[in-house]
C-alpha cells in the first residue's frame, strides 16, 4: 500500500535513550533513506530538548538536521524537578524534558486536521502518544510507528497502521559506522 503524502515526526528523546540501551547509534541520513524506500517523506519534524545554554554538540547536530537534512527542528528547554531519595531523604534538582510530547502531538493533530498528510511516520514509542495516534486514525489517516523493540507498549503497537518497524531489525542498514558519521549525524546529541 502506498503511503502517499507522508510526514515524519521524531521524538529525539525516544531515539536517544533507545540508542543508549542498544549500545549503537543511528545515522540520520541512512535512516531517512531507509524510511523513504516505501515512498517520499515530504517533511520531517524533529522534537528535542536542549540545555540552557545549549551545548556545542547540540547546536552543531541541530544545525546539521536543519540545514543539510532540511528537517524542521523544534527545540524545548529542559525543565527542572526535585527528586528525593525515599530511604535517606536526600533531595536534588535534575533536568527533565518538558514540552516535547505535547509539541509533537499538537503538530501531528494540527496537520492531520488540515489534511496535510495521508500517512504520519511516528518515530517514537511513548504511550503518551496513544490518543494522538487514535485521533489521527479516526480522521481516516494512517500512522506508521518506528520504535525500539521492547520500548513500545502492546497498545501502541496495535495502533500502528502497518507492522511496527523496529530499529533493531534494520540495524545493518541504519547504523552509524564511522567516526566522521558520529560527529556529523548522530541522533544522540541534545538529550540528558
Amino acid at each position: 500500500m502506498s503511503r502517499n503524502r507522508t510526514i515524519a515526526f521524531v521524538d529525539n528523546s525516544n531515539v536517544f535513550h533507545g540508542q543508549i540501551n542498544a549500545g549503537w547509534r543511528i545515522d540520520a541520513k541512512k535512516l531517512q533513506a531507509y524510511l523513504q524506500r516505501d515512498g517520499e517523506i515530504w517533511q520531517t519534524f524533529f522534537f528535542a530538548s536542549v540545555t540552557d545554554p545549549p551545548r556545542y554538540q547540540q547546536t552543531g547536530f541541530y544545525s546539521f538536521l536543519k540545514n543539510e537534512m532540511r528537517w524542521e527542528v523544534l527545540l524545548y528547554k529542559l525543565g527542572q524537578k526535585t527528586t528525593q531519595c525515599r530511604k535517606c531523604g536526600h533531595s536534588q534538582r535534575v533536568s527533565v524534558e518538558k514540552g516535547v510530547d505535547v509539541g509533537l502531538a499538537t503538530k501531528m493533530l494540527t496537520l492531520a486536521n488540515n489534511r496535510a498528510f495521508d500517512t504520519a511516520l511516528l518515530i517514537a514509542a511513548d504511550k503518551d502518544y496513544l490518543e494522538t495516534v487514535r485521533a489521527v486514525k479516526n480522521n481516516g489517516l494512517r500512522v506508521e510507528i518506528v520504535a525500539w523493540r521492547g520500548s513500545i507498549s502492546p497498545e501502541m503497537g496495535a495502533e500502528s497502521s502497518t507492522l511496527v518497524l523496529y530499529f533493531d531489525d534494520v540495524r545493518s542498514e541504519i547504523e552509524m559506522t564511522t567516526a566522521h558519521d558520529q560527529e556529523a549525524e548522530e541522533l544522540t546529541a541534545g538529550e540528558v
